[in-house]
């Protein structure tokens, strides 16, 4: 990293002695980037070492299909295209294309100890294609599957660290603590390192992908082993690569993610109605916690693509424009990348997003999320009539303060209780423990349709939906898992509206899962509220010299266009209001997200004050503007 004349020693020692040679090299100056790191500007963001802004834009690659390596020769010259700089490898588990550890004995160059130098290979061959493409890679070392041996695509059996395959461990949790498996995986990091610390283009080392669904997982001694290896691969890594680690549980541990070992913060997030909503709150909660943040993994469905509900990709879009639009630290990485975003050719949708944050400096901008005011451009003479939508909140297999019987109050068009709601509703067999009812005591002038949104359904066991009036059962459905949780395939065919009529007056409304498993879920009063704003919901992320907001018509999910077939009328023209902003002159951009391009733009004047209304045009799917300081 430095410039200047060197001297090398290379010493080699086996069983027949030792040889060494020395060498001498000159380092020049290079206007190759080098390495990401957290950027000493804003420990907020990324950045290159040579000063470089690196916001991270990609999808997961995790492995290829039985043609290996091939697959990587398409696939990574259409991201770059499309202007993508991130990517992610698996190393594990067995059977993976890149999976370095494989079950079976020794001498036959198996077992604990013992690397696929095949597949080695293979990872040599795409981080250089991936280097001249100009694509970063995180590499994940292992995943939860290694250490779990019930559902959720256990490799238990299969894995090398299992004792009846040779290996130390005599149970999964001895993982965490066993000395020889600590020695292993020691040498096995010294090994990742001498091998592939010199490329630059490796952007992290990710010790785990969802370490906290392993089988019987321990926080304190998961934590604790973190600490540990953390050092470990510090000591080790000459050139500093960044280390991280990834939960299946979208809220995240604190005390995990936030040691001093590890550099930067993820979410995994599957299934939620309103993905980008979804993104919004997590940025949000995240983005005291000093680090970097940005979902590594997203999509609609952790058990498919759900192509044929979303062909055109919004499952992908929204979280990419709702993770720019709340100051996250890169993209929301979608999943699917072979069996979606390539045969679908997707990758459009990256390149719109390139173009647009073409020239930002990130760091320099320290973006931080910002109020953004909605008005009409010309008033209707009628409030709107609207729906209070109670939207899922958090979604956690864990236990969570949102993961216990709830009770929510609204009255005069207010509402206060247990917020924020689960998105997810538990039932009283797999997870009794998580079980988490919700009781509604309302206040309403008239009788009002009281709805039930329900989304995916679990594929082990099915879930029930039972709803009750004052205590008395008025309406129940059961989704059934037709093969009786064989296959584990998420059920989608019950996601709709279930409701019920609630009189004038007090009343309670109890919803429950007395089911098996679980259901995505949101609730809705119809028709409870009236507006005089405009049906738009919108996003900003304030920076030093740039603001980019982006909006959507009120609603418009993705499971409402994807699912629900929802039609939204084009939203009238409005005005922004926004504050902040240093005095002076701003050029305000309206991008079309889709294709990527400017479509029109204006000067806009902000005065001392630091207010600006700004006029937006009609639109249809969504609009992003982006305003930046000309003087």
């Amino acid at each position: 990293t430095e410039v200047g004349a060197y001297k090398l020693n290379i010493t080699a020692k086996d069983r027949s002695g030792t040889a060494s040679v020395a060498a001498t090299f000159q380092s020049t100056a290079s206007d190759a980037p080098g390495s990401v790191r957290v950027s000493p500007r804003n420990r907020r963001s990324f950045e290159f070492a040579n000063g470089k802004s690196y916001w991270p834009l990609g999808a997961n690659i995790g492995w290829g299909s039985s043609r290996g390596t091939y697959d990587f020769d398409k696939w990574l010259p259409a991201y770059a295209a499309a202007g993508c700089n991130y990517g992610r490898l698996w190393l594990s588990p067995e059977g993976m294309t890149f999976a370095l550890e494989r079950p079976g004995k020794s001498e036959d160059g198996k077992g604990m100890g013992q690397f696929d130098l095949g597949n080695a290979w293979k990872v040599d061959y795409v981080l250089k294609q991936a280097q001249k493409d100009g694509i970063q890679l995180m590499l994940t070392i292992d995943s939860y599957n290694i250490l779990r041996n019930l559902d959720g695509y256990p490799s238990w059996e299969k894995t090398p660290h299992n004792r009846e395959n040779g290996g130390p461990l005599r149970i999964w949790t001895d993982f965490w603590t066993d000395a020889k498996m600590d020695k292993f995986y020691k040498d096995k990091l010294r090994y990742l390192v001498a091998r592939y610390s010199a490329f630059s283009n490796v952007m992290a080392w990710e010790f785990w992908n969802e370490v906290d669904i392993t089988r019987d997982f321990n926080v304190d001694t998961v934590r604790t082993w973190h600490q540990r290896m953390g050092d470990t691969l510090r000591a080790l890594d000459p050139y500093g690569h960044l280390l991280t680690t990834s939960m299946g549980d979208s809220m995240g541990e604190r005390s995990l993610l936030l040691l001093n070992q590890l550099d930067f913060v993820q979410t995994h997030h599957y299934g939620s109605d309103d993905l980008a909503g979804t993104v919004a709150y997590q940025e949000s909660r995240k983005a005291s916690w000093g680090k970097p943040h940005f979902f590594g993994e997203i999509g609609a469905d952790a058990s498919g693509p759900r192509a044929g509900d979303d062909p055109k990709g919004l499952q992908i879009h929204d979280p990419i424009w709702m993770s720019l639009a709340t100051g996250a630290s890169g993209s929301a990485m979608p999943w699917w990348w072979d069996s979606y975003i390539d045969p679908l050719n997707l990758y459009h949708l990256f390149g719109a997003v390139h173009r647009f944050i073409d020239g930002i400096d990130f760091p320099s901008e320290q973006f931080g999320q910002t109020d953004v005011g909605l008005a009409y451009q010309n008033t209707p003479r009628t409030q709107r009539r609207l729906d209070l939508e109670i939207s899922g909140g958090p979604s956690s297999w864990s236990a969570a303060e949102f993961n216990r019987p709830a009770h929510v109050r609204y009255r005069d068009g207010l509402v206060s209780g247990n917020m924020p709601l689960a998105g997810l509703m538990h039932g009283v067999k797999n997870h009794p423990d998580l079980h988490n009812p919700v009781a509604f005591e309302l206040s309403l002038p008239r009788a009002t349709k009281f709805e039930v949104e329900v989304g995916d359904v679990s594929g082990y066991g099915g879930a029930t939906l039972r709803i009750k009036l004052d205590g008395e059962k008025v309406a129940e459905k059961d989704f059934a898992d037709p093969d009786g949780a064989t296959s584990g395939t998420t059920l989608t065919k019950y996601a709709g509206t279930y409701g019920v009529t609630v009189p004038a007056g007090r009343h309670t409304v109890t919803v429950e899962n007395v089911g098996a498993d679980w259901f995505f879920v949101s609730y809705r009063l119809v028709g409870v509220r009236s507006s005089s704003s405009p049906p738009i919901q919108a996003w900003g992320a304030l920076g030093n010299d740039t603001v980019i907001v982006w909006m959507r018509p009120e609603g418009r999910t993705w499971r409402a266009v994807s699912v629900a077939k929802k039609s939204f009328p084009p939203v009238p023209p409005a005005v922004l209001g926004l504050k902040g902003l240093p005095a002076g002159i701003w050029r305000a951009e309206y991008w079309d997200t889709w294709a990527g391009k400017v479509m029109s733009s204006r000067t806009v004047r902000v005065p001392n004050s630091g207010k600006v209304r700004v006029p937006t045009p009609s639109f249809s799917t969504d609009l992003a503007v982006k305003m930046v300081k000309v003087q």
